[in-house]
């Protein structure tokens, strides 16, 4: 099993959670497309099991699913991996929706239909920038490199 670290430093994955199937395969040929690696689950609470064992830097998540509401995913996602950046997204969008996920610590929020699939790909961008940017900051590539050459 991979330490902390190595899973933190680990190449850029998204993890996309939604209980749509046509929504997880459309999002992961365009990711796919722009060269980032796509893991998806269509049940949250194997969602969670699953970011325990990998710690995905980035993850995309409906609100509204049957087993889980999303914010309470994301409250339990960020209890896992605290530098996670977590991008809502639903079909049911209202200003109590985008309020709760932003003060819940969600990165960024996205309304479905996807108008625009260009800002969502560029969210996630911003994201992967933004975690590597902490990683650098936090000295992972240093301490990757002395344990190294132990």
């Amino acid at each position: 099993m991979k330490s902390i670290i190595e899973q933190i430093e680990q190449k850029p994955c998204i993890f996309i959670i939604d209980d749509e199937e046509e929504i997880l395969e459309s999002l992961r040929r365009r990711f796919e497309l722009e060269g980032i690696s796509v893991e998806t689950s269509r049940n949250p609470i194997d969602a969670l099991e699953q970011m325990k064992k990998n710690l995905y830097n980035v993850v995309i998540t409906d609100i509204k699913m049957p087993e889980m509401d999303g914010i309470e995913l994301l409250n339990s996602l960020k209890n896992i991996n605290p530098l996670c950046n977590i991008i809502m997204m639903t079909g049911y969008s209202n200003m109590t929706f985008v309020v709760e996920c932003l003060s819940s610590g969600a990165a960024d929020y996205f309304t479905k239909p996807f108008e625009e699939l260009d800002s969502l790909v560029e969210a996630v961008q911003q994201a992967v920038n933004r975690v590597e940017r902490w990683k650098e900051g936090m000295g992972f590539e240093k301490r990757r490199q002395q344990l190294c050459k132990v």
